[in-house]
């Protein structure tokens, strides 16, 4: 089992609000509690293994790098999109209140393959033993975000709680600035999590788990 490094698309979708006025004529300072409750969403789109058992062993084996994989490897890289939606109030000025309306998260594995030895044809038990291996590291993937969903939920929901809107006479760059904050937490949850899988997936990957996959065939 190999990972690459995290991806993240964050996209953000403005709206807005009437403007309010200042009675006094002065700059207002504070921007007003709109008083309702930021939705979030979180989704995970379950990886989709493309099997390639178009290469050799050595190939392989330099694939994994420092991993003992000499004749099947499951690479697989963590995606994330953030997206937020916004609504915008001018305040007296040039000044705006920008909110967070509502925050979504999906996570997936874009880009998950199985590599094979190809020194095995399909249907060959060698074939199948590796392919069975290497599909266990998928099912992990799978298993381990579907587990945390709910998770993901009620830590999203503290982060859209906790953020503050922002007055600024820039609302394009307040909104940027909240959305890269939320990531920047996003991005610690997932390194935490991403600690447990690793433990799972190294789990299987033992010298007694590789010799009982030998075992079941007659010839390697």
């Amino acid at each position: 089992m190999k990972s690459r490094g995290l991806w993240c698309g964050c996209v953000v979708v403005i709206a807005l609000l009437p403007s309010v006025g200042q009675a006094t004529g002065q700059e207002q300072t504070v921007c007003p509690a709109l008083g309702t409750d930021v939705p979030v969403e979180v989704r995970f789109n379950q990886a989709q293994p493309y099997v390639d058992d178009q290469h050799s062993r050595s190939w392989i084996q330099e694939q994994a790098r420092a991993l003992n994989h000499p004749i099947g490897l499951t690479v697989s890289r963590l995606s994330h999109t953030l997206t937020a939606h916004f609504l915008t109030r001018r305040i007296t000025g040039r000044n705006q209140c920008v909110y967070l309306k509502s925050l979504s998260l999906v996570l997936e594995y874009p880009n998950t393959t199985v590599y094979v030895d190809n020194a095995y044809p399909p249907g060959s038990c060698e074939y199948q033993a590796i392919y069975q291996h290497e599909m266990e590291h998928v099912r992990i993937l799978n298993t381990h975000q579907e587990k945390f969903l709910p998770s993901w939920r009620a830590r999203l929901q503290t982060l859209a709680h906790k953020t503050r809107p922002l007055l600024s006479e820039n609302s394009q760059q307040a909104q940027q600035e909240i959305l890269h904050a939320l990531d920047r937490a996003v991005r610690k949850e997932i390194e935490q999590l991403d600690k447990i899988q690793k433990a799972a997936q190294a789990a299987i990957d033992t010298p007694r788990n590789y010799t009982k996959v030998r075992a079941s065939c007659r010839q390697w």
